[in-house]
């Protein structure tokens, strides 16, 4: 039997470079480095061998292409993106741990998420 798709955002296999941060009970984690799997403008999923507890919220730093960022289909407007001079963006987003799978763990983002032009090509916004 087929299994049925109940995204509601197409995703994409991209590996993206992202860092994550986890609000605990005793706190926040450090910043960690991942890549992800798959991306959508609803998820992503990290790879990791030790994924984070589920329903963890983390807030989450992804560094794409602006053509990955047209791919993704976030939601931005033409005049922003004529403005910029740089070829990559941060996204600064939040959301919750969603599921536990082999080689990783979903997330699922909430609707707040900030874009914001590189600077440098090292320099994340935390960085500055």
């Amino acid at each position: 039997m087929a299994e049925h798709e109940q995204r509601a955002h197409p995703r994409y296999s991209m590996r993206i470079q992202c860092k994550i941060t986890a609000e605990t009970l005793s706190g926040k984690t450090p910043m960690m480095a991942f890549r992800t799997a798959n991306i959508s403008t609803g998820g992503a999923f990290v790879e990791t061998d030790t994924p984070l507890p589920l329903a963890s919220k983390v807030s989450l730093e992804f560094l794409l292409s602006l053509e990955d960022l047209q791919t993704l289909k976030f939601i931005l407007s033409l005049e922003t993106l004529k403005s910029w001079k740089s070829k990559r963006v941060w996204i600064n987003a939040s959301g919750i741990v969603a599921r536990h799978d082999t080689g990783g763990m979903g997330i699922m983002f909430d609707e707040n998420y900030q874009i914001s032009p590189m600077e440098t090509s090292d320099q994340s916004p935390t960085e500055k």
